[in-house]
């Protein structure tokens, strides 16, 4: 038996291989490099109405489809959220918009890594698993950093890429981490000092300090939290042994999985999508969680465009029909999205130099 992805190993203790405990696949699907989990965007519509805005034309202003708002385990583009949060930020007239989303969530955001964290035996493995594998799971673009210095300690975060402005992002990525360590070290903990960037500071400075109880500073480079170091090496207020092990187990076998890339995953929803004519680029981006024109874009950069790979599984699917299968012409144009059959003929003469009828004799 193949166990893919596994939790607790006793083969130590027993005479067989087998696993205690296994799946035959990940329970996750895993962002691409440039995508950020939606559900970041968890309460979203709720803080917006409250400031009197409508959140369903503001994600469809930055081509985030709002339908993704009720979906699990689904991945939105890191450049138009980072530029939704500012815009919120400023529409809305609210300079702490991120700190304030951030304020109506917690650190479950980032969902199986904040349980691992949580259940680590210390707090110094929690942020040590935070950094390993908040980018398997959550975003790409997430770079965190531990420094421990001999009294005084930082957690860092930036980003891989270059967002511009990304002021409100970072205030919620903020609140988040702050959360997360609360969750580690007790409700009580409050930190030494933050760092937030130079334009956060002089538009809100004084605004973030009460909120979050910590003297602040400006940075121009990385944000931070700066704790004791003496705090590192305390136990986790929620250690949980087994639970730690079994999602570490998983989560290091996520890591090494083999990602679909962007043209596989356009392929699979182009191959899967045949089956029910849901095969327009519309579809495919929201499924990718990416605009149809960013969609476009990054497959232009593979010298590809949608059409072609839809007309090669049409194409594909059209030769098999034909061969295999007694139905009529009408009915494989049907299956294959065409709404009437001379479009299909047409089609597929120019893909062949054949009609579907002259294909279907030969062969």
């Amino acid at each position: 038996m193949t166990n893919s992805y596994t939790g607790i190993n006793t083969s130590e203790q027993s005479t067989t291989p087998d696993f205690f405990y296994s799946l035959d696949r990940p329970l996750h699907s895993l962002p691409d490099r440039s995508q950020v989990s939606a559900v970041n965007l968890y309460r979203f519509p709720e803080l917006v109405s409250r400031l009197g805005g409508n959140y369903r034309e503001i994600l469809e202003r930055h081509s985030i489809n709002p339908e993704i708002l009720t979906t699990d385990n689904r991945f939105i583009d890191c450049q138009p959220f980072v530029d939704m949060l500012e815009y919120c930020s400023s529409r809305l007239n609210d300079p702490l918009f991120g700190l304030h989303l951030a304020s109506i969530q917690d650190a479950e955001i980032y969902g199986c890594v904040s349980v691992l964290s949580k259940s680590a035996p210390t707090v110094h493995q929690g942020l040590v698993d935070l950094i390993e594998f908040l980018p398997v799971v959550h975003s790409p673009e997430s770079v965190l950093e531990l420094v421990e210095g001999v009294s005084t300690s930082e957690l860092r975060w930036t980003e891989h890429s270059d967002f511009g402005l990304n002021d409100q992002a970072d205030g919620q990525g903020l609140l988040l981490n702050l959360n997360l360590l609360r969750s580690l070290a007790g409700k009580d903990f409050v930190p030494d000092y933050v760092n937030v960037s130079v334009s956060s500071y002089q538009k809100a400075g004084n605004d973030i300090e009460k909120a979050i109880a910590c003297p602040v500073r400006a940075s121009r480079e990385r944000s931070c939290i700066a704790f004791p170091t003496a705090l590192l090496y305390q136990p986790s207020i929620n250690t949980n042994n087994p639970l730690y092990h079994l999602l570490k187990g998983y989560l290091e076998r996520l890591k090494h999985c083999k990602k679909p890339g962007l043209l596989n995953k356009v392929n699979e929803f182009i191959s899967a999508g045949l089956l029910c004519n849901e095969v327009t680029i519309d579809a495919c981006a929201n499924q990718l969680g990416l605009s149809p024109r960013i969609l476009q874009m990054r497959l232009k950069s593979m010298n590809v465009t949608y059409s072609d790979l839809l007309a090669r599984h049409r194409l594909q699917r059209a030769k098999s029909k034909l061969r295999h299968s007694d139905l009529s012409i009408a009915e494989i144009a049907d299956l294959l999205g065409y709404a009437e059959r001379t479009s299909f003929g047409r089609a597929f003469k120019q893909w062949t130099g054949l009609t579907p009828q002259q294909f279907r004799k030969q062969h």
